[in-house]
């Protein structure tokens, strides 16, 4: 957090994610996003834990830049297991086979740099 974030914090009155405002009694906490870390507002402990992150909803971007060698293999097979084991909803709502899109460097180092889309 910085100096700015923190003092927004200390003077908050409200959680700003019901907008009520705060008691003696309510247990304030600094809520941030998990995946960028970027502060997010002061909340009440319970609100805050009422956020989640829904799967279903969020897909998240994996690339494997230069990715090289021996345990590039097995990262791989690991990575093609879990695939098989999923679907996921497309963008019509139609429950589809997840897969992994690779972009080879040449055909001799296909995982060289691998775009990875679960």
């Amino acid at each position: 957090m910085t100096e700015k974030n923190e003092k927004e914090f200390e003077e908050a009155k409200k959680c700003y994610i019901c907008e009520k405002k705060y008691t003696d009694k309510d247990k304030r906490v600094r809520d941030h996003c998990h995946i960028t870390g970027k502060y997010r507002g002061s909340a009440h402990q319970d609100c805050n834990l009422k956020l989640k992150i829904e799967p279903d909803k969020i897909k998240i971007l994996v690339i494997f830049h230069n990715l090289r060698g021996y345990d590039s293999h097995f990262i791989m097979q690991q990575i093609g297991e879990i695939v098989k084991k999923h679907t996921h909803k497309n963008n019509k709502g139609k429950e589809t086979q997840m897969n992994i899109n690779a972009i080879p460097n040449n055909m001799e180092n296909t995982w060289h740099s691998c775009l990875v889309i679960i």
